[in-house]
């Protein structure tokens, strides 16, 4: 692959990746990228791209439920099947729980 800036041929090398995102240090370890080593242009292939999407969604996922943000799922479906019928039917009724339109009222027979 050619640097498109100098027109040098690049490098393949991996480096970590390093980003502050939503006030957090995301880092991804080990990521490929094309350096020119002319101009220090860097080229970063789509797979790469989509691998650090990935890597920094998840990061982000796991500092909001340490911070509390965002519950766990499991968890919180085990609270909830902990709770009466009745304590669900009147949680959909105070609006804590979004029912369908099509659901009946009625959540377990």
């Amino acid at each position: 692959m050619r640097c498109k800036f100098c027109g040098r041929e690049m490098r393949r090398v991996v480096t970590p990746f390093r980003r502050p995102v939503k006030g957090e240090m995301i880092t991804v370890k080990d990521i490929e990228v094309y350096r020119c080593p002319e101009c220090g242009a860097v080229f970063v292939p789509k797979e790469t791209v989509k691998h650090i999407g990935r890597k920094t969604g998840e990061k982000l996922l796991k500092v909001a439920k340490e911070r509390g943000r965002i519950r766990d799922e499991k968890e919180h479906l085990r609270e909830m099947r902990e709770k009466t019928a009745k304590d669900i039917e009147d949680a959909i009724r105070r609006g804590e729980i979004k029912k369908r339109e099509d659901a009946p009222m009625k959540v377990f027979t």
